[in-house]
């Protein structure tokens, strides 16, 4: 969907002035080499460990690059085409949009400074002459809204991407940041307009070889977002605020199982910080051993941003936390196309959280004391339970948790962030779509994947985690027929493994913990 123009000039006279201007500014920014007000995205490509540094000059090879900008209701494409190693997304087309965000989080009583979303980046780089693949690569670049819709800012990305020589499919390793600003390149913007909730069903085209017309193609062919999930889930599950709908998705769920038990309370909080809290998006692509599933940078976020709730649970009680999001997944077949000649690339499917709602700075949750059956029912087709679990150098390095111990939420990540990956809350994604799906959706990922899928909320940076905790109280005063013993703790954690590559395109493969769903036995 096109962004919505500008409002218009209705005198000549005055278009005149504004094309004299704009003409004016233009040749004063390339004459002077003042940073454009938008976002510039560059691409290294590292094969076996080794920067391929004429992957974008050779004559035989070309590339091309899809970019949507995540919206409050979605996405929405804002580039397409060819690239020699970098890409500009012109402020034109992201400042109405920048400009959405930056007013929804002011009307919420947030600092729109402190907030983050994101660009999705699908990259393509083929040989034109005999049309085989060299790479493909999707991440979400995550970019600072109110900086864009100043207009008085250049943010800068690499990324840095990695891949085996046999292999096609790229990994983003690393991201590299730079920003440039000037106060003259200030512009405003009007917001997006009008909203939407799902963008068109469609297919974008970039040609890659004019001698002989061929095009890489990306057809849409499956979006769910919030709007679709009405449909499926009890009204009970959904919110509407600032004219939006936001449905409930868990951060915690719990179970405390038997009657011979003591009574466990476990928090969870966000503490406003300078770290920044996020929400990583996955990305799924069908494989002939399965799914390669792996985090694939972030769509939501922001500093300063505060959250605590708490649930307890006598004996045999169970319960969830939740926050307010608007959880979305796409799907895409990308194909080579020339004449007589179609190649099927693959089929990609996101998942991600487009936006959760934050009330000046405070992040919105609260909790039930009955399990989301709706939910539940498909999260435990995509889960298995892992313990009594026994994790040294914790409370659990004995294999129980006695009355008065704590169970640490950073002990628990770090026990299963064997890669670095970062995973920390899992937010039970694909449970939730999985609902909305219907047959006419031909989707070559199993339905059991997605049923699996998980997006993490985090807080950014290595050996930082949210904070949070179980406790055994044991014998509470408070609780009725609850009992001093020990608890042991199980962990539901995905049926597929996530993977996480390094420069030379080694995979490492790592559990996620689901839901967070957890029972004390």
């Amino acid at each position: 969907m096109p962004v919505s123009k500008l409002r218009r000039i209705t005198t000549r006279r005055t278009l005149a002035l504004v094309l004299i201007t704009a003409v004016a500014l233009t040749t004063y920014i390339v004459a002077t080499n003042l940073p454009s007000p938008d976002v510039t995205i560059k691409f290294e490509i590292y094969e076996d460990g080794k920067r391929i540094t004429d992957i974008f000059t050779r004559s035989d090879v070309t590339a091309a690059v899809f970019i949507r900008a995540i919206t409050p209701d979605g996405e929405v494409p804002v580039f397409v085409g060819q690239t020699r190693g970098a890409v500009h997304v012109p402020a034109a087309k992201l400042g109405p949009i920048a400009k959405n965000w930056t007013d929804i989080q002011r009307g919420r009583g947030n600092d729109p400074e402190r907030f983050f979303t994101a660009l999705i980046v699908s990259v393509a780089v083929v040989n034109k002459t005999s049309g085989k693949l060299i790479l493909y690569a999707t991440y979400f670049v995550d970019y600072p809204p109110a900086k864009i819709a100043r207009g008085d800012t250049e943010v800068i990305y690499t990324l840095h991407i990695a891949k085996k020589r046999s292999e096609t499919r790229g990994y983003v390793v690393k991201v590299d940041r730079e920003e440039k600003g000037s106060p003259l390149l200030g512009y405003g913007f009007a917001a997006l307009s009008p909203p939407y909730t799902e963008p068109p069903k469609d297919v974008w085209c970039e040609v890659v070889s004019p001698e002989i017309p061929s095009y890489i193609c990306w057809y849409r062919k499956a979006w769910i977002g919030v709007e679709n999930l009405t449909a499926v889930f009890p009204s009970s599950y959904f919110a509407v605020y600032n004219g939006k709908t936001y449905m409930k998705v868990p951060v915690i769920m719990a179970v405390n199982n038997f009657t011979a038990s003591g009574s466990i309370e476990i928090t969870i909080s966000m503490l406003q910080t300078a770290a920044k809290f996020s929400v990583s998006a996955v990305l799924a692509v069908p494989a002939d051993k399965g799914p390669s599933i792996s985090l694939a940078g972030r769509s939501w976020g922001g500093e300063l941003y505060y959250m605590g709730n708490s649930i307890f649970l006598g004996p045999t009680r169970s319960g969830w936390i939740w926050i307010y999001g608007r959880p979305v997944f796409a799907s895409y077949d990308v194909y080579y196309e020339a004449p007589g000649w179609r190649e099927y690339w693959g089929e990609e499917n996101y998942f991600y959280i487009a936006d959760i709602y934050v009330s000046n700075m405070i992040i919105i949750s609260d909790k039930d004391f009955v399990l989301p059956a709706e939910i539940i029912n498909f999260f435990y087709e995509g889960v298995t339970k892992q313990g009594p679990l026994t994790i040294s150098g914790t409370a659990l390095d004995d294999g129980k948790l006695d009355p008065g111990e704590y169970l640490y939420f950073s002990q628990l990540f770090s026990y299963y962030d064997k890669c670095g990956a970062d995973f920390e809350v899992g937010i039970p994604v694909g449970a939730i779509i999985v609902a909305a799906l219907t047959k006419n959706v031909q989707l070559t990922l199993a339905t059991a994947a997605i049923k699996a899928l998980e997006v993490s909320l985090s807080v950014e940076g290595a050996n930082v985690y949210i904070n949070g905790n179980i406790y055994n109280y044991g014998d509470h005063p408070d609780v009725p027929n609850d009992m001093n013993i020990a608890e042991y703790i199980v962990v539901a954690v995905g049926r597929y493994n996530y993977t996480a590559k390094d420069f030379w395109g080694n995979t490492c493969t790592y559990d996620v913990p689901a839901g967070l769903y957890i029972e004390s036995r």
